[in-house]
């Protein structure tokens, strides 16, 4: 079973990297909500018709939610499984799926359950309606299927992975932008002292 304490002091420490570089302030920073209760869950199951992978339960008894996991990806918790717009615009995404999306991703259209969106973008993710037998796979879609997870735990490790890159991207970018500047004040300087000559 997965360590949820310490996958989430993970993510916690990746999303701390990104907001130290974030210089223009392009990401939003959240805490992950406090644990669901099981009567909550035992709702959303009641309410979808369907049980919820046990790996996505499992993180959500620790975590109901993660606003702005990834960049602008809100993870859902049972506020938004319950109903919510973001749900809503969610499962509009997954209405307009071309059927050979589908059909090459091996998905279908009613049994996926969006557990993560884009504020701002039409990515998305999704689960499969849980197998009895294992984990659900979680598939990253944006208009077609971009990565498929074997699981919820490797679909959170990911997103880690990813706030980590961000991060590296995001202090590489300070980095050149401080070079550029000050090649450029050299550059400035350099012309004022000709022209005081």
């Amino acid at each position: 079973m997965t360590d949820w304490t310490d996958e989430l002091r993970r993510m916690r420490s990746a999303k701390e990297r990104v907001r130290a570089f974030d210089a223009d302030e392009l990401w939003r920073f959240e805490e992950p909500r406090p644990p669901a209760d099981a009567d909550r869950l035992r709702e959303v199951a009641r309410r979808l018709g369907h049980e919820l992978d046990r790996e996505y339960v499992s993180f959500l008894l620790e975590a109901d939610g993660w606003p702005a996991l990834m960049q602008d990806v809100d993870l859902f918790g049972t506020e938004e499984l319950l109903g919510s717009p973001a749900l809503e615009t969610a499962r509009r995404l997954v209405a307009t799926l071309e059927p050979d999306v589908l059909t090459q991703s091996g998905l279908d259209r009613d049994a996926l359950l969006p557990i993560a969106a884009s504020t701002t973008t039409i990515d998305f993710f999704v689960m499969p309606v849980a197998p009895a037998d294992g984990p659900a796979p979680v598939i990253w879609i944006a208009g077609a299927e971009v990565e498929r997870y074997t699981s919820f735990s490797d679909f959170f490790r990911h997103m880690t992975e990813e706030n980590l890159d961000e991060a590296e991207s995001l202090r590489a970018e300070n980095a050149e932008n401080a070079e550029n500047a000050e090649n450029a004040e050299n550059a400035e300087n350099a012309e004022n002292a000709e022209g005081d000559d």
